[in-house]
């Protein structure tokens, strides 16, 4: 009996003793200031830059002066084309009747400068004998002048007709390639949709945003790894070629109205290699797989 009670002694002394370490290193642990955080290096974090694929030399974008119906479309999507071909031709009903209008009324000035012409001559051979007086001879030359440049004002005229008709044909900026023809015969074109049409070369580059804090960690000479931001599909690689000399600001906003967070940015231009034909505007993630000499 007595050896019981001195075991159950024992156990609930050595529980209690547990108890109360257990509550004195708690109460040590939660009284102890934190420990200080190690502070990241920024030389070790992995070189991860999103970008959008754009043709080289950005996107051109060709849009009408005035608004206007469609009544031909000369070029479809990802056709090749040459500076000054046309692309689409829009309405000019009007620009062509006053250009008429404008050869007409050159062409009776050159009619009526003949008949004063053929004036001239006779006026000349008469005045000199007295069947006519000088003053008509005068005023013969005088009214061949003021018509002459009545022709000149006519023909000036006329080509101002002919240029606000060329208007009204869109043609191609740049060599390059129709990535956008979004137009259809019938509809009216505006010049507030600019953007749908758009052109570009066939080679593609990849502009990269870079907060600030990484400018000098991507220079010139530096090849990233190119892959597909959602699917990360692999598109292949590039080398980056310039670094803008420009520091910009994007604004990202939350739902809460007064909540914005600004982040300042360079762009850097990436000359993309790539065994696909991946669609301009096409948000990619890029990390750096090797880096300029000068930086090792």
């Amino acid at each position: 009996m007595r050896i019981r009670f001195l075991l159950t002694t024992i156990l609930m002394l050595g529980i209690l003793s547990v108890g109360v370490h257990y509550t004195l290193q708690s109460l040590r642990q939660s009284a102890a200031p934190p420990e200080p955080v190690k502070t990241p290096r920024l030389q070790e974090a992995p070189s991860r830059v999103y970008g959008l694929i754009e043709p080289c030399g950005r996107e051109v974008y060709v849009g009408p002066l005035q608004s206007r119906r469609v009544i031909e479309v000369c070029v479809r999507e990802g056709q090749a084309v040459t500076a000054g071909q046309p692309i689409c031709l829009l309405d000019a009903d009007i620009e062509l009747q006053a250009l008429a209008v404008a050869e007409s009324r050159a062409a009776e000035v050159e009619r009526r400068i003949l008949l004063n012409e053929d004036t001239l001559r006779r006026n000349e051979k008469l005045a000199p004998t007295g069947a006519i007086p000088k003053a008509e001879l005068v005023r013969t030359r005088l009214i061949l002048d003021l018509e002459q440049q009545q022709l000149a004002t006519a023909r000036a005229e006329m080509e101002l007709r002919r240029c606000e008709l060329d208007k009204l044909t869109l043609r191609s900026p740049i060599d390059g390639c129709v990535y956008k023809m979004d137009v259809r015969v019938g509809e009216q074109l505006t010049p507030q949709d600019y953007s749908r049409i758009v052109l570009g070369k066939r080679e593609k580059q990849v502009r990269m945003f870079v907060e600030v804090f990484w400018m000098g960690r991507v220079c010139i000479g530096d090849r990233f790894a190119v892959r597909e931001a959602e699917s990360l599909g692999h598109l292949g690689t590039g080398r980056v070629v310039e670094v803008l000399p420009y520091v910009g600001s994007r604004d990202f906003r939350t739902e809460d109205r007064l909540e914005r967070l600004d982040t300042k940015y360079v762009q850097v231009i990436m000359e993309l290699e790539s065994p696909q034909d991946p669609a301009i505007g096409l948000l990619v993630l890029c990390e750096r797989v090797e880096i300029t000499p000068e930086k090792q």
